[in-house]
Parts: C-alpha cells; structure tokens; sequence
C-alpha cells in the first residue's frame, strides 16, 4: 500500500486541528465503489500504561473472508489522550502497519468513526484520505450525534444525527449486546458502508475483519511486551 497523502506527525492539539480543518474539507462520502473482492482492517491496542501503541492490519477476501496477510507494527505514544484526535495518536502506527502490506485492498475498515465526528473527520476517515481507498469506520462508543433507543435484537438500528445531519448507524450487530457505530470514511456512502458491515458479521459484536485485526493487535502487545520483560536484567543482588 501507498500512503498518498502524507503530512508531518504533530505532537500537540493545535498542530494536529490544524490538519484537521484542512481535511475535514476533503472528505468524500459519495459511493464511488462497486462491490469488494478484497478488505484489509486495521486495529490500534496500548501497551502497559499506554506508553506504546500497537497495530494490527489483516487483509482478507470479500465476501468469503479468508485471510491473505497480516502485518504490524507498534511505537512509543507521542501524542496526548485527546477525544476526537486519535488519528494523531494512533495514526503513526496504523499507518506503518498498512505501509507494510503487500495486498492492495478494494476497502479498508478501521476501529474509529468515519465521519460520526465533530468535525465530520474520524480516524476512519483520516486513513481513506491518507491511502486514498474508500474506507469505513466501525466504532465501539458513540462520540458525537445522537440516536434513538435501538431495540435489544440482532440487525436493530438507529441513525446517528448531528442538528439534520445523518452521519452514521447505530446498529445491534448481536442480541442484548450494546451496538456498534458504523459510519462512512471516505469514498463511500452510509448505505454501503452499512451493507458491507453486515455482510462481515458472523455472530459477534465486531465484523470479523475488525475482530480479527483486535485480535493480532492485542496478541502483538503480549508478545512484544513479554519479549521486552525478559530482556531485562536481572535485578543487582
């Protein structure tokens, strides 16, 4: 993979606003995608005290889902714990992880919002522009918008509005389980990004592609971090 769109990594909040006003400006959710043969997902997890931040990026087939390749990569954290800002956080090892693939995929899916952002330009988002792919954001928790009550059944949903602006779904991808947040990142549009969402889920919380990109991100962390403790010298008697 190629990283199109590249910019210097900003290591406080007035830097990294500042990328952020340009981008925002840039963001494309029109459906300029027919259907994907391919997905590589990408996931970020942090080290003991949050002092690394570790990534995962698989790749893999639409829509049958086996796995073509793996990477990652993981570095010391620079930037600070700011809601709305963890491209900049996370973003310098998610983007080496996806440097480091071989596969040139139809799609990325990144753990983060899309567009259901304050500023209407996620992480999710930051990733398409960077790579120049259409790209989806698939969250955990809600970080701005609201949404009516989804009902406690499997494929319940709910849009997520900001004032008339619908930027996402609230979705229960698995019964009396919370929902997840799905919404565009770039070069696609709600609808599709819904539909592709669905279509990856297999019976849990997460689509398989995030879920397995969780997975190798967090078992990175453990293999790195105890390959770490075991180079340390013994303590002086």
């Amino acid at each position: 993979m190629e990283w199109i769109l590249g910019h210097d990594w900003p290591t406080d909040k007035k830097g990294a606003y500042a990328i952020l006003s340009e981008r925002a400006k840039q963001v494309d959710c029109t459906a300029n995608i027919s259907e994907p043969t391919s997905i590589v997902a990408v996931e970020a997890a942090y080290g003991h005290g949050g002092a690394s931040v570790y990534a995962a990026a698989i790749a893999l087939t639409f829509p049958d889902l086996q796995e073509v390749e793996r990477s990652y990569f993981h570095l010391p954290t620079e930037f600070p714990y700011i809601p709305g800002l963890f491209y900049f956080r996370e973003g310098p090892a998610l983007v080496n992880a996806l440097l480091a693939m071989k596969t040139d995929p139809d799609l990325i899916m990144v753990s983060g919002h899309g567009i259901a952002h304050p500023k209407q330009c996620g992480i999710a988002s930051h990733i398409g522009m960077s790579f120049d792919k259409p790209t989806i954001g698939v969250a955990r928790r809600l970080l701005t918008g609201t949404h009516r009550p989804v009902k406690e059944t499997k494929g319940s949903s709910q849009p997520i509005r900001q004032g008339q602006t619908e930027l996402g779904v609230a979705y229960r991808s698995k019964d009396n389980v919370k929902p997840i947040f799905i919404s565009p990142g770039h070069q696609c549009d709600l609808a599709f990004a819904r539909n592709i969402v669905v279509r990856c889920l297999r019976g849990y919380r997460l689509p398989e592609p995030l879920r397995f990109a969780h997975l190798l991100a967090n078992k990175h962390k453990r293999y790195v971090e105890r390959d770490n403790r075991n180079k340390q010298p013994d303590p002086a008697p």
